[in-house]
């Protein structure tokens, strides 16, 4: 071959191409031909280099869900987040390989990509979850090609740019007494607890005697929202105050605060509580209602009572304001009434001379 076609060669009985494009050396092996053949297929390797149609031989082999799963095991090793945050990282990651799965790394097109979309909205998917899986199919696509294992181009993965706001949802007074008769005796203190102060799951099972302080009515917090430890303090009210009192006298050696029928410790990480939890849901009538949503009732009820949406960041222990403005709607009748209260000042009538 020419000077600039490339380098073919031949080790025992096997031929191999080489050929330097734009700084970049491809290296392929060909097979066991006869020299005519092996000319034929290095020319058509050249050609397709320099089209940008090649893939390499290796490339042609790796699976989605091969680079899903080296992803997934990089990710456990080097992640800092909590476990229930990694859980739902690996859902994403499995409900992609359920799609993309037996698709070859190079065969995932913008086209596909935008399919995938399409199918997840005919589940029902919301376009937030969809987003959010579409950035961890970006993740893999990106570790694959760090890892070497992936050197062709990554398709465009385009997410939603109008996602609907994630509607608060929250009880009525009502509701929340029905929730709270509906629970087991030995499931209430934990529903009261997490309405009165709203923690977090993860924050209230792991709570232990230890951070409660009678003297000045604070709890303190080791936030499991962020990947560093970081104590916060959250201030009881009366109905904290003595439903901690009344659980302090049966305290229990392990020293956690809130304990389950058997007075062991809630498994927050197996999530054996939601059972509990949803059955009592299902018994006080309550549907689309999430442990999670008692957080938001707790902010929703002081937003409304206090009309300070600072207030509701500071208890809800968010860093930025932005995570706190969800609730910041239940405030507007307030406001309106506030302006309402001036509509006769300086107000123009008729006047008959």
């Amino acid at each position: 071959m020419g000077r600039g076609e490339g380098y073919l060669r031949k080790r025992g009985k096997v031929w191999y191409f080489e050929f330097m494009y734009k700084g970049k050396r491809y290296y392929e092996k060909i097979g066991v031909v006869s020299k005519t053949v092996a000319k034929e297929i290095a020319n058509e390797i050249r050609s397709k280099i320099i089209r940008g149609e090649y893939i390499p031989q290796k490339e042609k082999s790796i699976t989605f869900k091969e680079a899903a799963e080296s992803y997934l095991e990089w990710y456990f090793k080097n992640s800092n987040a909590r476990e229930s945050s990694k859980k739902k990282h690996e859902n994403r990651v499995k409900q992609l390989i359920e799609y993309f799965g037996n698709y070859r790394l190079s065969e995932i097109s913008e086209r596909l990509v935008n399919k995938y979309k399409d199918y997840r909205l005919s589940k029902g998917v919301s376009r937030e979850t969809i987003n959010k899986e579409l950035t961890v199919l970006k993740s893999i696509f990106n570790r694959a090609k760090e890892s070497g294992i992936f050197r062709g181009d990554i398709p465009k993965i385009e997410k939603f740019k109008e996602v609907e706001k994630e509607e608060v949802r929250y009880l009525t007074p009502e509701e929340a007494k029905r929730l709270i008769e509906a629970c087991p005796e030995w499931f209430k203190p934990v529903i009261i607890f997490a309405l009165n102060t709203g923690l977090r799951a993860g924050e209230i099972f792991s709570l232990r005697w230890e951070n409660i302080d009678f003297e000045n009515r604070v709890i303190y917090i080791e936030s499991t929202s962020t990947k560093t430890k970081k104590t916060y303090k959250v201030p009881m009210n009366e109905t904290v105050y003595k439903l901690l009192k009344k659980l302090e006298k049966e305290k229990k050696e392990h020293g956690y605060v809130f304990t389950n029928r058997l007075g062991l410790p809630y498994k927050y990480e197996d999530r054996t509580y939601l059972k509990v939890f949803k059955n009592a849901c299902k018994r006080a009538g309550i549907e689309n209602f999430r442990f999670h949503d008692l957080r938001h009732t707790f902010a929703s009820w002081i937003a409304m009572k206090s009309k300070d949406i600072y207030a509701v960041q500071k208890l809800l222990n968010h860093s930025s304001l932005q995570m706190t403005k969800r609730y910041a709607h239940l405030t507007e009748n307030y406001l309106r009434q506030v302006v309402n209260s001036i509509s006769n000042f300086g107000s123009f009538s008729s006047r008959k001379d």
